[in-house]
């Protein structure tokens, strides 16, 4: 956890330290798989009256340079940097990039998910973030999901349904398969396939799920 400070107020940037490389995908928040960074952010935010600034993911992973060619000390050192770089979710403010990064004048940023141009935009190929309205319905998205998995715990409902992405599923590392009992060839043993959405698909759904529209 790490406080920012601005013009406008205090700002609250979370920082996950991995040993493996991850990143944010809205279409797993939307499905309720990776909420952990977002409610950290959201739970201190509401606590200690911060604004969200940016929920990050570091990796750990040793990084190894491979290169045809020579390269010097100067060379390996940035490719390094490069492959530290945070993923994740950082509030599209300029202030608030330029507050996560302090080196960053233009171009894309060596420390977050971001970039800007000379005269100081944004530029949205190289900037994973949400706008501060966007991040709102994230939060309030977020309280959502956490007391509709409430409810389900409490009614007892332990029904069968693992996630599908891309034919990638949770069961192939499962070590409680026998328990389990998954299989697709039995009734009502079906899985949860996961869009791949635009962010702005992703956050229009969190909105109208939020307001009860589907």
């Amino acid at each position: 956890m790490i406080l920012l400070i601005g013009e406008e107020g205090k700002y609250l940037r979370i920082i996950d330290y991995k040993s493996s490389s991850k990143n944010i995908d809205l279409n797993e928040v939307y499905a309720g798989l990776q909420i952990q960074l977002l409610t950290y952010s959201n739970v201190i935010c509401k606590e200690e009256d911060f604004m969200p600034a940016g929920v990050f993911y570091f990796s750990l992973l040793e990084q190894i340079v491979n290169s045809e060619k020579k390269v010097s000390d100067e060379e390996i050192e940035e490719l390094i940097r490069k492959n530290f770089k945070m993923k994740g979710l950082i509030l599209a403010d300029v202030k608030v990039i330029k507050m996560n990064d302090t080196t960053l004048q233009s171009g894309s940023s060596k420390i977050v998910p971001a970039g800007l141009t000379v005269s100081g935009d944004i530029i949205e190929k190289w900037t994973s973030g949400v706008n501060k309205e966007e991040f709102k319905i994230l939060q309030d998205y977020i309280d959502f999901t956490i007391k509709e998995i409430s409810k389900e715990i409490m009614s007892g409902n332990i029904n069968l349904k693992p996630y599908n992405k891309n034919g990638k599923t949770p069961c192939e590392y499962c070590s409680y398969k026998s328990i389990c009992g998954f299989n697709v060839k039995q009734k009502d043993n079906n899985y949860n396939y996961l869009d791949k959405q635009s962010k702005d698909d992703v956050i229009l759904k969190m909105k109208n799920k939020i307001e009860g529209k589907v």
